[in-house]
């Protein structure tokens, strides 16, 4: 076993496995936000299964919609390197740096949320069981498979005592979820409330992979980036050096970012416990789009792996910002209106 700065690299035959931190970190991310969701839930009275079906469903079109949001509007360092979004889509197979290469890194927090919100809609909604028995018969080989091996431990042990074995059944699609879905805006609001926890933890998988930093800085808690990390006018050792007394030093985006989304966390859950009968079903959610967006805009100016729109200098997460920030902040004052119209 070899450990490095950015992964673990286990024997496998003849050849290693290669485990990576930021992939450990973005797991342990989901699965904490997700606890604390259910938590959540089953104090509100609502079934906290759901959290973990929703985040299970949520998981493939997030995964899907993060690399395609960066194929889409790559950093700029990508299209300096000829890597265009004309050229993912030409190269779409390359296991190197192709689209498909979702392990050279590349995924985008806005695709993520937007495709994570895909799989919760398609969850909560009514097409659950259409798409539940769609997927009931891709995988009905494998689950047969699996069916049978465990068959076979229960009927060698029932034999053994000498009692009846029943006979071995295809697994049927079964379930009792609702044909008209199930409201989606309270489990929204859980979303808004945990999602900048996973935020906070997942922004730790960036600086296990130095790929999130700003500008250089003087500033005491400026942190060093090595060279291979370095992209762009910063990679030269001369300018910029990368040891020494004038070693250069960069803004740990990252840190800002785990920093705001720990606080709006803890801001958001106290408001959801203690004045939520004060707030209508979706506001959390809302406020959680309102303030990360908020935060993200003013972030870019700090940003150096900007994303642009193809042939522009115009920052494509800026302008994604704004327009969410806008769209948030008009609905939930509307929220807000009614509220006081009724009260």
């Amino acid at each position: 076993m070899e450990f490095t700065s950015e992964y673990i690299l286990l024997p496998f035959g003849n050849q290693e496995l290669q485990i990576r931190y930021y992939g450990i970190i973005i797991v342990a991310a989901m699965l904490v936000a997700a606890w604390v969701a259910a938590r959540l839930a089953k104090r509100d009275g609502h079934d906290p299964d759901h959290v973990w079906g929703a985040l299970t469903w949520a998981i493939f079109p997030g995964i899907v919609l993060a690399r395609l949001w960066f194929v889409l509007f790559p950093s700029a360092t990508a299209v300096a390197e000829g890597r265009t979004a004309a050229w993912y889509f030409e190269n779409f197979f390359n296991t190197t740096n192709g689209a498909i290469a979702v392990w050279s890194g590349g995924l985008s927090i806005f695709g993520a949320v937007l495709g994570g919100l895909l799989g919760v809609w398609l969850y909560f909604g009514p097409l659950h069981n259409r798409v539940g028995r769609v997927f009931h018969y891709i995988f009905l080989p494998f689950s047969i498979v699996f069916e049978a091996i465990g068959w076979v431990f229960v009927a060698a042990s029932k034999r053994l005592r000498g009692q009846p074995v029943e006979r071995f059944k295809i697994p049927a699609y079964e379930t009792t979820f609702p044909e008209a879905g199930v409201s989606l805006l309270p489990w929204l609001d859980i979303a808004g409330v945990v999602l900048p926890l996973a935020q906070a933890i997942g922004r730790w998988a960036n600086w296990v992979n130095q790929e999130l930093y700003g500008l250089p800085t003087n500033l005491p808690w400026g942190i060093p980036i090595d060279q291979q990390h370095r992209v762009g006018e910063y990679a030269s050792g001369v300018e910029y050096p990368f040891a020494g007394e004038n070693q250069t030093l960069f803004h740990p985006l990252f840190l800002y970012e785990f920093l705001w989304n720990l606080v709006a966390f803890f801001v958001l859950t106290n408001l959801y416990n203690r004045n939520r009968d004060k707030f209508t079903s979706g506001d959390f959610f809302l406020l959680y789009l309102a303030q990360y967006s908020f935060v993200r805009f003013l972030l870019e100016f700090l940003r150096i792996e900007q994303a642009y729109f193809p042939g522009t200098t115009v920052n494509s997460s800026q302008v994604f910002t704004a327009i969410v920030f806008v769209v948030a902040v008009v609905m939930f004052l509307r929220n807000r209106s009614k509220v006081q119209a009724t009260a």
